[in-house]
């Protein structure tokens, strides 16, 4: 153990797990390092549902549109920055706020119907997949204006928390794996870090809605809710005038119809290399060519059997990609045809068909396809244009 950042554990992890190549053209490409605050993108990853009062669903993702554009560093642009500056991005936010140039954001959902979708070769659910804009177009629903600076960062900021499970009417949980999960751990979270009280914050509080939950007391009781007609019952049901139970949804049931056997299993529409290639067949060309540098940097640093998996993945991602990277590490497609699939994979006819072909593929069609992030990001190029692998 090194406590810093050791390519050759995270890479050997990414190895075997082959659902994070999707996130590895975020994470090792410029879209990763934005610029500024003002100008990052925000994906909310899960999918949640939207119901009506009949208990009409459907499933929606949230987008978050920085008005001032999107821009990225390459990786020497930001060392270069955080050579002078290690806190670059919070002092750019509020030097910006405090000339009165406000950052605005819109808010777009993408809805879907609810269901199961097998007319698509990705499952919705899946948080390592983001759904095709030309076939559920994000639609605006209301902006966000940073109008201010915190007076107090540490009671206005550090003490903000967040959970996936604080929903308002009309918003459910969908079968999202991964949000089930942080629903149960992010209110457990925040309670750890920020005390059992930390929804009585200012900062945390509701700020329309009157708050009757029957909770009380506790470690740094900041306020007291709504107690109904008898201040002294903190309990329900009740008949000696405590708080009665808000009236029920006018509907039983939700959603579609569900039927089969609860199991542990992985998604059977995995795909993982598809969106990963579009992704990089979408990205401008500086983007890939600082992919490709920190790629072959980071796997430099790597024991041979984790860059020939690697090399592996890249391949079955797109040919490009694959060829530029193995080059810079001097591993080629002959170098891993022998090995196969993980044991935890499953490759459906098309991967099956890259595999035979390991290499030589040829691009992706990305033709008409619209992808979440895919717009244009401008370099805010703070150090010198670097020299990168080609594209032989």
């Amino acid at each position: 153990m090194t406590f810093r950042q050791e390519p050759n554990r995270q890479l050997d992890f990414i190895s075997q797990s082959p659902e994070s190549m999707h996130m590895v053209m975020l994470l090792y490409s410029p879209r990763g390092i934005p610029a500024s605050y003002r100008t990052m993108q925000g994906f909310g990853v899960n999918t949640y549902k939207w119901v009506n009062a009949q208990g009409e669903t459907v499933l929606v993702k949230y987008h978050w549109i920085p008005r001032q554009g999107v821009k990225s560093w390459t990786q020497a642009d930001a060392a270069a920055v955080q050579a002078q500056d290690l806190g670059a991005h919070t002092k750019d936010l509020h030097d910006a706020i405090g000339r009165g140039e406000y950052p605005e954001w819109e808010l777009r959902v993408q809805m879907m119907a609810d269901g199961e979708h097998p007319e698509l070769d990705f499952d919705p659910l899946d948080d390592t997949k983001v759904w095709p804009e030309e076939l559920f177009e994000p639609k605006p629903v209301g902006r966000m204006v940073l109008e201010r600076n915190v007076a107090n960062v540490f009671a206005e900021n550090e003490q903000m928390a967040f959970g996936t499970g604080v929903l308002v009417d009309g918003l459910d949980f969908s079968d999202d794996k991964m949000l089930v999960g942080r629903t149960f751990s992010y209110s457990d979270t925040q309670r750890h870090r920020v005390g059992p009280n930390y929804l009585q914050l200012p900062v945390n509080q509701a700020k329309n809605a009157a708050v009757a939950t029957n909770q009380r007391d506790g470690i740094m009781t900041y306020a007291v809710d709504d107690g109904g007609d008898n201040p002294h019952v903190n309990y329900e049901p009740s008949i000696t005038g405590g708080l009665a139970e808000a009236s029920e949804p006018a509907h039983d049931e939700q959603g579609p119809v569900i039927e089969g056997r609860l199991t542990r299993a992985r998604m059977p529409r995995t795909r993982d290399y598809a969106q990963a290639g579009e992704r990089f067949r979408l990205s401008e060309e500086w983007e890939r060519d600082d992919l490709v540098a920190n790629l072959i940097d980071a796997l430099g640093q790597c024991d041979r059997p984790i860059q020939e998996r690697m090399v592996w993945h890249l391949l079955m991602v797109e040919d490009e990609l694959g060829l530029r990277v193995g080059e810079g590490v001097g591993i080629g497609p002959d170098d891993v045809r022998h090995l196969e699939p993980l044991p935890t994979q499953t490759l459906d006819e098309e991967e099956q068909a890259r595999l035979a072909n390991l290499g030589t593929n040829g691009p992706r069609d990305v033709s008409g396809h619209v992808m979440t992030h895919c717009v244009p990001n401008e370099r805010d190029a703070r150090a010198e244009e670097p020299e990168y692998a080609s594209a032989s």
